[in-house]
């Protein structure tokens, strides 16, 4: 009897939860994505663009019919967590076919290019016709999200026909916005599965009633570490970093606010030949590198452009112009700044930490759960800093790179224990295979 009644009390929720949904939330948000392209968003208005129908026909229905695919899907920037997983889906089920969906028009030529991928197309609207449709046209096997972007009408309508759901790499804070949490709850009950990232993550999960829910990790780990067992060429005189000659120091993913800092600690080192310097730009527009030539002629410091260089002379500041190798430049680096963290929030401190570089992190950095964690972790082999290290301004970072200097003697062996730390916290991808072939 209490069984009859919990089915039929979650029935009568998921309908009226739907009604709302379909019938007031959905209009709304299609409101607000038409004004706010009319308006002049060029996000949005790019967002909609690449789902209008072309030639009287959705983009995702362009894609061959019935393949039954694993279905992943990313909303941006989270497509880097669904990397080694579609890497190791294609070793081990070379057969099996490929389905990559992402919401932002962000990361679209990335996932396009990524080799694995057999298709991709924006994610439907979220309506029942639209997901209907899709479904119907693809017939996927199972659907894997990626760490986020939960949507209603997805989640129910593959719940409805049995189809298994997992959402991995999840994280969850326990300050989550309590006046929506009956929706939380509900989308998280929609899926099969939730592989998060740590225990805590789990025990926060858990508070939300999620039924199902295991903590294995984080898959951007098993990426990095394939990142670098495969790197790319880069010239000779950018070799791994030695523990003779000055110090390698790389400033990555910098804005302005980050350079301006990072220059004015480095600037007496620099000069002493006491570090070589490598500043690689999130974004190497024109305007941004002619800003970066005036605040280095200004100091007094020469530069030259690794898209142009042959040799690296001492006392000059490389630039970082090409895209696409930062991950490998880690790698001939001792130190390294995470750009970002003097401007708004710090990009990811993984690739550095995965290449053995001790890295540095601004003010704002506690968007990245990383650098969080690895502030806090001692280093067995150099004491004076740790892996990670909270630096608020120049005198900051000038204090910490004279550390470097002056226990230089004791940097052997720092590389290893760091690549070993992060090397010890992958696997995610293995776990997440493992439920893949259990429900194929």
């Amino acid at each position: 009897m209490k069984q009859w009644h919990d089915t039929n009390h979650s029935l009568i929720k998921d309908i009226l939860f739907m009604a709302t949904y379909r019938f007031c939330v959905v209009p709304l948000l299609i409101s607000i994505s038409l004004l706010l392209a009319l308006f002049g968003n060029k996000k949005v208005r790019q967002g909609l663009k690449m789902r209008w129908p072309h030639k009287n026909n959705h983009p995702w229905f362009d894609l061959p019919k019935r393949q039954h695919p694993i279905w992943i899907h990313c909303s941006s920037g989270e497509f880097e967590y669904a990397k080694p997983l579609i890497s190791r889906i294609k070793t081990q089920y070379p057969k099996e076919t490929i389905l990559v969906t992402y919401f932002s028009p962000t990361y679209k030529k990335n996932i396009e290019r990524f080799s694995g991928v057999d298709m991709s197309c924006p994610l439907p609207w979220d309506t029942p016709g639209s997901i209907h449709s899709f479904i119907k046209h693809h017939l996927p096997k199972a659907l894997l999200i990626a760490r986020t972007d939960l949507w209603p009408e997805l989640l129910y309508q593959m719940k409805k026909r049995n189809l298994p759901t997992l959402m991995f790499s999840a994280t969850l804070s326990k300050h989550k916005n309590k006046f929506l949490k009956p929706l939380w709850i509900w989308l998280y009950q929609q899926l099969s599965l939730i592989y998060c990232v740590s225990q805590e993550d789990k025990n926060n999960f858990l508070k939300m009633q999620v039924p199902v829910v295991e903590a294995i990790g984080d898959t951007r780990y098993d990426q990095v570490q394939e990142r670098l067992k495969k790197p790319k060429a880069l010239k000779s005189f950018l070799t791994p970093a030695q523990n003779l000659g000055p110090l390698i120091f790389v400033a990555g993913s910098t804005w302005e606010e980050d350079e301006k800092v990072v220059l004015d600690a480095s600037l007496e080192f620099i000069d002493h030949k006491k570090i070589c310097l490598i500043i690689a730009p999130h974004e190497p527009t024109a305007e941004h590198l002619k800003n970066l030539e005036d605040l280095l002629s200004s100091l007094g410091l020469e530069y030259l452009y690794y898209s142009q260089a042959s040799t690296w002379p001492p006392g000059k500041v490389l630039i970082v112009d090409t895209l696409g190798v930062l991950a490998e430049v880690y790698t001939s680096s001792h130190l390294a700044l995470v750009g970002g963290s003097f401007k708004k929030s710090v990009h990811s401190v993984m690739e550095p930490l995965a290449a053995g570089a001790i890295a540095f992190v601004g003010p704002f950095h506690r968007n990245n759960r990383e650098a969080l964690e690895f502030k806090t972790h001692k280093l067995n082999n150099f004491p004076a800093l740790n892996v990670v290290n909270e630096i608020q301004d120049r005198e900051d970072l000038k204090k910490c790179i004279y550390k470097a200097i002056e226990y230089r003697s004791q940097l052997e062996g720092v590389q290893n224990e760091i690549k070993d730390l992060i090397s010890s916290k992958t696997g995610a991808s293995n776990k997440i295979i493992q439920w893949i072939s259990e429900v194929l």
